[in-house]
């Protein structure tokens, strides 16, 4: 008999194409991201019918249609697989998979069968059940499901169906699964699918009298090899077993969605694991690879360990070596949507060879192979011969030896798991396996010398241990490592694994977390409600506590636990103050004003008048007794502010100011109260005797008419943010500058900081992409905004602290999917370590604090995980550190340091224009002056020709900018005189060069 050994492309073409799609079975009743978890033993009964077709002389199908048809020769029993395929070729076949999930399981998942004893025809030829290629409509496939189980329930009349949780139909002829080089067409074959209840076509036959119905089917061939053409025009057979194609479709019964790459058919994680088309013909199909840890883990065979946030030493054991107290997977949280399963997969445990129990003409042997050989490899079986029904160890399909690392994104699993196309992004794989070597080509196709196509599915150097050979494996995975251990958006993890021991049963290596300043210290789900989320830092200075709001319920994490204190508790952020050593939450919902204390957990209650409900609040400041006043808005437009002198024992209202006939919108307060309604704001100076309001007659323009959104009182400057983007500052001159933003985004919320401690603090805000400081007067900070690099887009408000000890405000924006970043105020550069990743999208602002004399930050996320890192190496300067600026929910910023506040009346250096040069519309001329002044800007062209004049207005202390449009003017290079005069007198002159390019 002739066979043939090739280095093939065995390439999926539509297998599993509706595998994994809301799979239904007593194993795994729902598809879902988080599956059932099997009990300790379960069982799967399947029902299987042998099925043939009417007879046919189609050369786009392999046979005739009838079962034993597809070979032209007698091959005897030297094959695998050999004639005849009867019920107790396919019972065999059952066995396999049988031993198979009963040993991957641990016993958990327990396997029976029967296969009904007669074949019978359906009534038309093959082609027409089979779809047309490339399509995904599987409707000829359904519908011969359809007839099959139809026939069955009216053949076996009195046969209970109900009694079986998965059908299978064996049919004659091949798969049209496997693309093979000197195949004449297999192109009406019928594809290997499974159908289930969720899938697009359905089958759904009332059977068993109609008391039961049939709504799912593995559609099975007889077998997969088939003859092949050979040059010379005789016939040789291409030998391929069904035993792994059965196993991954029970498998896609029991939940598991395919792991290759679904629309080209390509490998994505190789022979790593089960459900890949590398791994379902690994060895020619005789037995594919244990599943993965993430495989094992979904369908509730095996639970991982995760390891100590703290460097851990790991001892890590093969499965099938471990003991009872060994740990067999290792999960390394990123974030709370990635992580990376670790697991030490050994090829043969025993070191006894790979032990196949064979069936063969009513015989079953035992056959050994010590190692791979000819004959015996992963893509040549030629000294195999009849049905292999068990293998000691799957795990001799895998590539090699040694640790496999996987990187499990469930944000991609989520979001592709009902389409079946977790692994099609080879750029973001839901399931990767991070290849040591560092070159990802698992998937890829190669051609060798001989013009064959190989495709990679994983080699011996794509596991992790000491002595591997490859020339990037550097020993350790990290930040700056191939590959490397960032997220999949690209944020730092902060993990290092590392001190690789050499392949052996029980492997070890080190996992350490953080970098120089930057580290992890918690990462804890704390399953709250869904809802509106907002956080307060209660922290101490070596103990770390927040207050949680979930929409109106109140909780507190203290360190590691989190409690439900108050199921209604604050429509608002609660505020936190510490008084006499006793620590203290203050909420506000409807009339209630409560003070909730972390001790007792009792709280004390105020109650408003009746038709009269908080409206903005609680905001907390010392007055100048250095006394804790708490400050609240209503609904009928009044402040009300209560003193905490006599607390705990006793509140006392101190103020009652009607400022508004409508509600007070938002409260910022220091030595000053400014309180904001939807049109207007109002300052109440802290004044001995009857309080003053100012009215906002300084800047009642028509603009003002504008919805307010949002203000922050610097010192006595207070910021407003109207609708539509503006911004109006009052100055301690009760001057007013108005700055209109361009914005493609609508913007909600902004902060403050002293970024560049030079005597200005700049306005923080977002817009869409953009993280954007300008200073008061309008002008850009320098080596600012900053763009996302993802385009994910940025959210919520900047925060702001200097935790790098230069006395200059690093600024912390966060993005859609859950990037953090810092960027150095000064530099406007991403700080070392960042950014870092929540893992998806915040639900609240996160809160800058100092713990145990180190600037930290913590962040809720979406799917309530809160994520805690040591981002300083020392105490942080809070400038803005949550929403409203602090645990005082005080939105009130100090005055900007002046030390580095520039003296000189008009530096040369700060007088220049952006962008030069030129392309379109306008450029920004910008300059500085250390006083009010006049400023006249008159433009040349090196002819000396006068060409524009522009005047403005610039104030002391500031950097000031002047718009050129461009429109009208030509290419070529301009002057510009810039002549500065200021209210003292002074007058100097700068002069620059501008460039216009059209």
């Amino acid at each position: 008999m002739l066979k043939i050994f090739l280095y093939l492309q065995i390439s999926i073409i539509v297998l599993g194409s509706l595998t994994a799609q809301n799979f239904i079975g007593k194993a795994n009743p729902s598809f879902s991201a988080s599956p059932s978890v099997l009990a300790e033993t379960d069982t799967l009964r399947i029902l299987g019918v042998m099925v043939s077709f009417q007879t046919d002389r189609d050369e786009t199908t392999f046979g005739n249609g009838k079962f034993g048809s597809i070979y032209s020769n007698n091959y005897g029993n030297t094959i695998i697989d050999p004639l005849p395929h009867d019920r107790n070729y396919f019972a065999a076949h059952m066995d396999f998979v049988k031993n198979y999930f009963t040993k991957v399981s641990k016993g958990k998942l327990v396997v029976e069968y029967n296969i009904l004893p007669d074949t019978f025809s359906v009534p038309k030829v093959m082609r027409d059940y089979s779809p047309a290629i490339n399509s995904t409509d599987f409707t000829p496939v359904a519908q011969f499901a359809t007839k099959v189980w139809e026939m069955a329930d009216s053949i076996y009349i009195n046969f209970d169906f109900s009694n079986y949780d998965l059908f299978s139909i064996f049919h004659a002829g091949v798969g049209r699964d496997i693309s093979l080089p000197g195949s004449i067409g297999n192109e009406k074959d019928i594809p290997s699918i499974y159908i289930g209840v969720n899938s697009p076509q359905k089958i759904s036959i009332p059977v068993s009298g109609g008391s039961f119905v049939i709504n799912n089917s593995m559609i099975i061939p007889e077998t997969e090899s088939r003859e092949l053409t050979a040059i010379d025009g005789s016939k040789v057979l291409f030998e391929i077993s069904i035993n792994g194609l059965i196993a991954a479709s029970v498998a896609s019964h029991l939940g598991l969605p395919d792991l290759f790459n679904t629309e080209t058919g390509l490998s994505a994680i190789g022979r790593f694991g089960l459900m890949d088309g590398q791994s379902i013909f690994a060895y020619n199909g005789l037995f594919p690879p244990e599943p993965s840890a993430w495989e094992k883990i979904r369908m509730g065979w095996a639970e991982p360990v995760m390891v100590n946030l703290n460097s851990s030493n790991i001892n890590l054991a093969a499965n099938l070596a471990a003991s009872v107290s060994d740990t067999v997977i290792l999960k390394v949280p990123i974030n709370s949507s990635e992580y990376f399963l670790i697991e030490n997969r050994i090829r043969d445990t025993r070191n006894d060879g790979a032990r196949l129990t064979i069936l063969n003409n009513g015989f079953t042997s035992t056959r050994v192979f010590t190692k791979d050989t000819t004959g015996f490899y992963s893509f040549d079986i030629d000294s195999v011969e009849g049905i292999v029904t068990d293998v000691d160890e799957f795990d001799w399909a895998l590539p090699g030896n040694g640790i496999v690392i996987w990187h499990i994104d469930e944000n991609v699993i989520d979001s592709k798991l009902a389409e079946n196309k977790v692994n099609n992004d080879k750029k973001r794989r839901g399931v990767d396996v991070e290849e040591a070597d560092g070159v990802q080509d698992i998937g890829e196709q190669f051609k060798t010398i001989l013009g064959d196509i190989v495709i990679g599915e994983g080699i011996q150097q794509d596991f992790w241990y000491r002595s591997n050979p490859a020339d990037l494996f550097s020993g350790s995975f990290s930040i700056d490592t191939r590959p490397n251990t960032n997220s999949n958006s690209g944020a730092n993890s902060l993990i290092t694994i590392s001190n690789f021991s050499d392949i052996s049963n029980k492997m070890s290596f080190t996992v350490s977390f953080g970098d120089s300043t930057v580290k992890p210290l918690l990462s804890s789900n704390l399953n709250l409600p869904s809802g509106t989320k907002k956080i307060t830092n209660s922290s101490g200075p070596s103990v770390f506590s927040f207050d949680l709001i979930s929409d109106s319920m109140f909780y507190r994490f203290n360190q590691d636990t989190v409690l439900l204190i108050d199921g209604n508790f604050s429509s608002f952020k609660t505020a936190s103050v510490e008084i006499n050593g006793g620590k203290y939450s203050i909420g506000l919902i409807g009339n209630e004003f409560k003070i909730n204390s972390a001790v007792t957990g009792e709280n004390t209650i105020i109650h408003l008048q009746s038709g009269e409900s908080f409206s903005a609040g609680p905001v907390i400041r010392k007055n100048n007794q250095d006394i804790f006043e708490i400050i609240v808005g209503t609904t009928l437009g009044r402040i009300l502010i209560y003193s905490l002198a006599n607390f705990p024992g006793s509140i006392s209202l101190t103020d009652s100011v009607a400022v508004s006939n409508s509600p007070i919108k938002k409260i910022a307060a220091d030595e000053l109260i400014l309180a904001v309604t939807d049109s207007s704001f109002h300052l109440y100076p802290e004044i001995v005797g009857t309080p003053k309001i100012l009215e906002p007659r300084s800047i009642s323009e028509p603009s003002l008419s504008n919805m307010i959104k949002d203000g922050i009182l610097d010192r006595q400057t207070p910021v407003i943010l109207n609708e539509g983007n503006q911004f109006k500052i009052r100055h301690p001159d009760h001057s007013v500058t108005t700055l209109n933003i361009s914005s493609s985004a609508e913007i909600n919320n902004f902060s403050m900081a002293d970024l560049k401690n030079d005597g200005n603090n700049y306005i923080l805000f977002t817009d869409g992409n953009v993280l954007h400081a300008i200073n008061l007067q309008g002008a850009v900070a320098d080596n600012f905004p900053f763009t996302d690099p993802q385009g994910m887009g940025f959210t919520g408000t900047p925060l702001a602290a200097d935790f790098e000890g230069d006395n200059k405000s690093e600024v912390i924006g966060y993005t859609k999917d859950g990037r953090i970043f810092a960027f150095d105020g000064g530099t406007g550069k991403v700080i070392d370590g960042f950014p870092i990743s929540a893992g998806a999208e915040l639900a609240a602002s996160p809160v800058v604090f100092n713990y145990r004399g180190k600037a930290s930050l913590a962040a809720i996320d979406v799917k309530n995980n809160l994520s805690v890192w040591c981002i300083g190496s020392i105490d942080g300067n809070l400038f803005w550190a949550e929403e409203n600026g602090s645990n005082f929910n005080s939105s009130f910023v100090e005055a900007p340091l002046n030390s580095n506040r520039i003296a000189e009346f008009f530096p040369s250096n700060r007088a220049y224009n952006y962008p030069n040069p030129v392309y379109d519309g306008m450029t920004q001329i910008r300059y500085y002056v250390s006083e009010d002044s006049k400023i006249n800007i008159k433009i040349f062209d090196l002819a000396g020709d006068f060409v524009a004049e522009l005047n403005n207005d610039a104030r002391g202390g500031f950097d000031n900018e002047t718009i050129w449009n461009v429109n009208d003017i030509q290419s070529g290079v301009y002057l510009a005189r810039i002549e500065a005069t200021g209210t003292s007198g002074k007058t100097e002159i700068n002069i620059i060069k501008i460039a216009v390019i059209k």
